[in-house]
C-alpha cells in the first residue's frame, strides 16, 4: 500500500469467481476538498459559461471510462508475475490528467491469464468514487500476481497541481487510431535496438502542444549489456506500447515535453516502457499571470467543445468570433503569434496586445471592424486553427493568407479613419459605453441626439496611436449636446491651426480640453442654469489651448 491518508486496495480474481473492493474513501471522509496547492502555476479553473451540472457528470464518467480503457490496454500483455505499475493522474473537477507512468519487474515468469474485465470493473469502481468534488493526485498501483492483477490507490490532496492540468472533463469521441503507431515515432524506433541477448535504454521526448503530438526525437540510447550479433530492433509491440501510451499524456494542457524511457531486452516481448513523464512544460509568454489564467480557461472550454465533436466545435467558434471570444484570439497572437509577426513588421500588434486584457482585446476588436467582414472571418478562423491544430496544421496558402492579414492589421492601425469607419465606430462606442455605463443606457435610449457620446480623443487623430484602441471605455464620455458643441468648437480651433498635429500635441489638447471640461462628462442631468460656466468653462480652455498653441485663434 502507498503511504497515505487516502488509500485503499482492489483486489480481482481470475475468472470472476469473486470480487473484493475495501474502498477507504467513505471511511476516511468524502467531503468536498478544498483544490491542491496550486503550484504557483495557473489557477484558471472555470468555463466561458456555466455547465449543466448533468452533462458534467456524464463527461466525468465518460473520462472515467477512457482512463479505464487506456490502463487496460496497458496492463493486457503485460504477463510477467511480479510486474509493478505506477500511475499518476491529476483529478480536478472530474477531469483525469495523465502526468507519470513507470513499469517495473517485467522480466518474471507468465503467469496465468487475467480476467481483464475484472481489472477494468475494479478500477472503475477506484476512480469513480472521487467523483468531481475532489482535487488532488490520484495514485494507482497495479501489481501482476500469478493470475490476478491488484490494484492500490492512493490519494494527496495537499499535492502540488501539475500545469498540464486540466479542469473540465470531456466527453471524448471515439480514438479510432488508438492502436496506431505514429510515422515520426516508427521512424525513431526503426534506427535503435539492442543487441542480440543484450540489452540498452532508450529516452524519447514527446513534444506535445494541448491534444497534438508536435515531434518525436531521440533523447538518449545507451547500450546496457552487450550481446552477441547485431541489433534485433524494437518489437511492433513495444512501438505499439509507447504509441498508447503518448496519446493518454496528449490530453493535457499547454506546451510541453513527455520523456518516455524505454528498456530494451529479451524479457516480456522485446523490452518495455518503464517510465514517462513530463519533464518540460513552456508557460506562456507575452500575457500578464492574471489574463494567462483568463486566457487558459477560456482556451480550455474551447477544447473541450471542439474535441467532443469538431464540426460542432467550430460552428459554436463561429457563432461567436472576436466579438466575444476576444481575449481568446488576442492570447494565440501573443503566444503563438511571433513566428508570424516577425515576417512584416509586427511592432504595432504586438505593443498593444501587451496592454492587459480589456486594452488589447478592445484594440483587437476594433482593429478587426476596420477590416472587410470577409477578412475578419479569415482571421478567426485561421487563428482558431492555429489554436486547435496548430501552426504547423497551416497550410503554405493559409500561412501566406494570415500573415497577409496581420500585416493589413498592422498597417491599418496607422492609417487615418474614412467616413465610414468613423461612423462604425462612433456606433461601436455607443453599444460600448452603455454596457459600461447600464444607468444612463434608458435616457441614452430615450433621447439618442440630446445625448452623443464623445470622443475625448477624437477620430480623426486614432492613427497617431495605433497601438491604443479609440473605443476604449476611459477615452468615452456621454455629453449632453449643447455641451458637445462647445467642445467640438474647440477642437475645430485645434484642427484650424494645427492641420499636421502630432501625437504629443493631440495629448497636451486633450488634457487642456478635458480638464474643463470633465465635470460634465457622464451626466445626463446638467441644467441649462448651469450655461454660464460653461461659457467660462470653453473660454478659459481656449485660453489655455492659445497659450500652449499661439496658431490658435
Amino acid at each position: 500500500m502507498l503511504d497515505s491518508p487516502r488509500r485503499g486496495v482492489a483486489v480481482v480474481r481470475v475468472g470472476g469467481m469473486w470480487l473484493l473492493l475495501a474502498i477507504a474513501l467513505s471511511v476516511a471522509g468524502c467531503a468536498t476538498t478544498s483544490a491542491g496547492s496550486g503550484g504557483g502555476v495557473w489557477l484558471g479553473r472555470g468555463a466561458l459559461s456555466p455547465e449543466d451540472e448533468t452533462a458534467m457528470r456524464r463527461a466525468s464518467e465518460a473520462e472515467v471510462s477512457r482512463v479505464v480503457e487506456q490502463v487496460g490496454a496497458a496492463v493486457a500483455d503485460i504477463g510477467s508475475v511480479g510486474a509493478h505499475l505506477t500511475l499518476t493522474f491529476w483529478l480536478e473537477r472530474g477531469a483525469l490528467t495523465w502526468t507519470s507512468y513507470e513499469s517495473r519487474e517485467r522480466t518474471g515468469l507468465r503467469g496465468r491469464p487475467v480476467s481483464l474485465a475484472d481489472t477494468k470493473a475494479a478500477l472503475r469502481d477506484v476512480l469513480a468514487g472521487y467523483g468531481m468534488e475532489r482535487t488532488g493526485q490520484v495514485v494507482l498501483s497495479l501489481h501482476r500476481d500469478e493470475a490476478e492483477w491488484r490494484v492500490d490507490y492512493a490519494f494527496h490532496r495537499h499535492a502540488e497541481r501539475p500545469p498540464e492540468a486540466r479542469t473540465l472533463p470531456v466527453h471524448w469521441g471515439d480514438d479510432a487510431e488508438r492502436d496506431a503507431v505514429p510515422e515520426e515515432l516508427a521512424r525513431l524506433l526503426a534506427g535503435v535496438g539492442a543487441p542480440r541477448s543484450g540489452e540498452a535504454w532508450l529516452e524519447a521526448d514527446a513534444a506535445l502542444e494541448d491534444g497534438r503530438l508536435a515531434q518525436w526525437e531521440l533523447h538518449r540510447f545507451q547500450v546496457t549489456r552487450s550481446g552477441a550479433g547485431s541489433s534485433s530492433g524494437v518489437p511492433p509491440r513495444l512501438a505499439h506500447e509507447v504509441g498508447r501510451l503518448a496519446r493518454a499524456f496528449q490530453e493535457g494542457l499547454g506546451e510541453r515535453t513527455v520523456r518516455f524511457g524505454i528498456r530494451l531486452a529479451q524479457g516480456d516481448g522485446g523490452g518495455w516502457v518503464e517510465s514517462a513523464r513530463v519533464v518540460d512544460f513552456t508557460p506562456p509568454q507575452g500575457l500578464e499571470p492574471e489574463v494567462a489564467a483568463e486566457y487558459r480557461a477560456m482556451h480550455e472550454d474551447i477544447l473541450r467543445r471542439w474535441r467532443e465533436g469538431v464540426s460542432d466545435g467550430f460552428t459554436w467558434l463561429a457563432q461567436r468570433g472576436v466579438q466575444e471570444l476576444a481575449l481568446w484570439y488576442v492570447g494565440a497572437i501573443a503566444i503563438k503569434g511571433a513566428g508570424i509577426l516577425a515576417v512584416r513588421g509586427g511592432g504595432v500588434v504586438r505593443k498593444a496586445l501587451q496592454q492587459g486584457k480589456e486594452a488589447a482585446s478592445g484594440w483587437l476588436r476594433t482593429m478587426l471592424s476596420r477590416v472587410p467582414q470577409s477578412e475578419g472571418r479569415a482571421f478567426e478562423r485561421l487563428w482558431a486553427k492555429v489554436q486547435l491544430e496548430g501552426e504547423r496544421a497551416l497550410t503554405t496558402s493559409e500561412r501566406s493568407e494570415l500573415r497577409a492579414l496581420m500585416a493589413r492589421i498592422e498597417k491599418l492601425a496607422s492609417t487615418p479613419l474614412d467616413l465610414g469607419e468613423k461612423h462604425g465606430l462612433r456606433k461601436a462606442a455607443r453599444a460600448a459605453y452603455k454596457k459600461v455605463h447600464p444607468d444612463l443606457a434608458a435616457t441614452m435610449d430615450a433621447f439618442p441626439e440630446r445625448y452623443p457620446v464623445h470622443h475625448r480623443r477624437p477620430l480623426e487623430y486614432a492613427h497617431l496611436f495605433p497601438a491604443e484602441d479609440i473605443n476604449a471605455s476611459s477615452r468615452l464620455a456621454v455629453v449632453q449636446d449643447f455641451i458637445h458643441e462647445r467642445v467640438s468648437r474647440l477642437w475645430t480651433k485645434f484642427r484650424t491651426a494645427h492641420r499636421t498635429a502630432t501625437r504629443d500635441e493631440v495629448e497636451a489638447a486633450t488634457r487642456v480640453i478635458d480638464s474643463h471640461f470633465e465635470s460634465w462628462y457622464h451626466r445626463v442631468d446638467v441644467p441649462r442654469g448651469e450655461q454660464v460656466f460653461i461659457e467660462r468653462a470653453e473660454q478659459a480652455a481656449l485660453e489655455a489651448l492659445r497659450a500652449r498653441f499661439p496658431m490658435v485663434n
